[in-house]
């Protein structure tokens, strides 16, 4: 199975759907031959012959990608989570302030840097159809969540505070766990 997700974004990310709807017309991606299936969250256009759910239960949606063959996802640092954590090939496609699929470029910018890495990254179409042709995985060098402890412990630093010091063990600091735990202590809505 091909797996695409888009989060649930209140952007679309119609770019992407319309190159699966391309690679699909051109049969470089075969539905009737292999499952295609779309998280497609605010997309206001699908390709044709897929299975699609704007959003999906976290079960059910890990449990997809255990089933996956192929997973394209867009570049949000939840998808970064769960992908660093799989041994699967994958491919990111940042969402672009240009394309308006988001307030600003923070994907295409974190896409860059994740490319210099070696990790997977799809700008335009001809990416998407190389990275299918040859899949691999990937690996990314440190989680998000690593990266938010980190930054959390910089700011508690600069403003002599001690919040994740005092209610986090060093060795849960930077697991998937971190940012659930954390929130769960402070309400952040």
């Amino acid at each position: 199975m091909i797996l695409v997700t888009v989060g649930t974004e209140k952007f679309p990310l119609n770019r992407l759907m319309e190159w699966i709807d391309n690679l699909i017309n051109q049969k470089l991606i075969q539905p009737e031959k292999e499952e295609v299936l779309i998280q497609y969250g605010s997309c206001t256009f699908l390709p044709k012959n897929i299975t699609g759910y704007s959003i999906l239960r976290e079960t059910e949606f890990l449990s997809l990608v255990a089933k996956a063959r192929i997973i394209i996802a867009h570049c949000g640092e939840g998808s970064l989570d769960l992908l660093g954590s799989i041994n699967k090939p994958f491919i990111l496609v940042p969402r672009s302030y240009n394309f308006r699929e988001h307030v600003d470029d923070h994907q295409v910018e974190l896409a860059d840097q994740l490319a210099k890495l070696g990790v997977p990254i799809a700008n335009h179409q001809e990416d998407l159809v190389n990275f299918l042709a040859q899949p691999f995985v990937a690996k990314l060098p440190v989680t998000p969540a690593k990266y938010y402890a980190q930054v959390s412990l910089l700011l508690e630093d600069e403003f002599e505070t001690d919040l994740v010091r005092k209610e986090l063990s060093d060795e849960l600091i930077g697991t998937p766990d971190f940012l659930h735990i954390l929130a769960e202590k402070n309400d952040f809505s």
